[in-house]
């Protein structure tokens, strides 16, 4: 991976730590919020510090990021600096008030994670009723034309419930779906038994292929958790898989301000500084920083991925999935041509 050219498209932030569900799969292990978290006044700065930069996308995440009070301040903010806003949120909290607010901001996504069925969906996240919350304020914003987006974190557990995730999403008229694959960090490390294992993984990726080609009026797209190459690459997702964009295309903010390539990337060598320390610019332009995507070498490959003839377009798949499973770079598990080079399935 050489001539990497930076391109500030999305900023995943974040925006509090503090959460009312407990999902097993959760890899921040969200639920109080982290000590010092940005005040509003640094919020606020912050948001012209990521347009300065050139981000197209500013996406508000959680923990529950409608817990603060100023969420709409901030996301206001987002929109005046000529960036797109969008929020993530599990709805528990909302009211008539945060309803009103959407609409009044019309962002380009309200995501909200499906899990499952009722039952199954309430038991992953925690909260007896979220299912029903959900798909209400589902129907509600889809009457005042907003554009929803469902996100669907795939383990062991509800694998075999995605047709039916996918005929409510249709019946709901969801926009867009996004699917991931649940891994081993935060509260999942606690839950392993809910992993995937490569047979089921690849039934998951043959699982994404058959909606993106059976549903092609609704956006449908593998996390970037799902790959790589074989005879499914392509048609899993839009375009073909270059390699992890976090630092490149993409950045995470923690609440407290810390900067990582990716919001999934949960280790410690992949804090890259904070904004109370330094400018978010000095972050993103110095040379240093994000090196396991910027500065990759085909010599840093990993097990498996080391002797792959892919292994350098690649980059060893996703790195929040080789830390969370290895405590390295360059190494991620699952991989849809391994299976397929292993299984003879082509």
């Amino acid at each position: 991976m050489t001539n990497i050219i930076l391109n500030p498209n999305t900023a995943v932030w974040e925006y509090t730590l503090k959460c009312n569900s407990l999902c097993l799969h959760c890899g921040s292990d969200a639920k109080f919020p982290r000590e010092n978290e940005l005040t509003t006044d640094e919020s606020l700065d912050l948001v012209k510090q990521i347009s300065d930069i050139g981000f197209k996308l500013v996406v508000l995440s959680g923990g529950e990021p409608t817990l603060r009070d100023d969420w709409v301040i901030t996301a206001e903010k987002i929109q005046s600096e000529k960036m797109k806003f969008g929020i993530i949120s599990n709805a528990l909290a909302w009211n008539s008030k945060t309803i009103d607010s959407l609409v009044g901001l019309n962002p380009f996504s309200v995501g909200f994670s499906v899990d499952g069925e009722e039952k199954l969906h309430d038991y992953l996240r925690g909260v007896n009723g979220s299912h029903k919350k959900v798909f209400s304020h589902i129907k509600e914003l889809k009457r005042n034309g907003l554009t929803i987006c469902a996100i669907t974190s795939v383990n062991n557990k509800n694998l075999g419930e995605l047709k039916m995730i996918r005929n409510r999403l249709l019946v709901y008229g969801v926009d867009a779906w996004q699917l991931q694959v649940a891994s081993p960090m935060g509260r999942m490390v606690e839950n392993s038994d809910l992993v995937l294992n490569d047979e089921e993984y690849y039934k998951f990726g043959e699982f994404i292929v058959e909606t993106r080609e059976r549903l092609n009026h609704m956006n449908v797209q593998a996390g970037d958790c799902v790959g790589y190459f074989g005879s499914l690459e392509g048609r899993i997702r839009d375009g073909e898989w270059n390699g992890c964009g976090a630092g490149i295309y993409g950045i995470g903010i923690d609440s407290d301000g810390t900067i990582r390539g990716c919001l999934s990337l949960r280790d410690s060598k992949s804090v890259e500084g904070n904004i109370r320390e330094s400018s978010l610019k000095s972050i993103w332009l110095n040379p240093e920083k994000f090196k396991y995507t910027r500065q990759f070498d085909s010599s840093e490959l990993k097990g498996e991925c080391s002797v792959c003839a892919y292994g350098e377009k690649c980059g060893g798949g996703c790195q929040s999935q080789s830390t969370a499973f290895f405590g390295e770079f360059h190494n991620a598990p699952y991989c849809l041509f391994r299976y397929e080079n292993k299984n003879g399935k082509f």
